[in-house]
């Protein structure tokens, strides 16, 4: 009855498509930083409810980032958005 209540890691990790050893190592990253439920303490298991809800509210985990010498002309986000915030309050450099 109880094992219906838990997820464990493989199905977890299958859920939010990732390699099972990836969550294994990350998922208290992913708990602090996405709000992903916490584990149970007793092992690699999680209350699956709690990952159910995650996942249909906005357990959408954003790709991993490329490195830093392969992000191309669209990808220094931070460059956008300095640009935008000049054109808008209509500072010029």
């Amino acid at each position: 009855m109880l094992t219906d209540e838990t997820a464990p890691l493989e199905e977890v990790a299958q859920a939010i498509g990732r390699p099972a050893a990836w969550l294994k190592r990350n998922w208290l990253k992913l708990h602090q930083r996405e709000g992903f439920p916490r584990k149970i303490p007793t092992g690699d298991v999680w209350p699956r409810r709690a990952v159910e809800v995650w996942l249909r509210s906005a357990g959408q985990i954003a790709p991993a980032p490329l490195p830093a010498n392969q992000n191309g002309q669209s990808g220094d986000a931070i460059a956008a958005a300095a640009a935008a915030l000049r054109q808008r309050y209509g500072v010029n450099t």
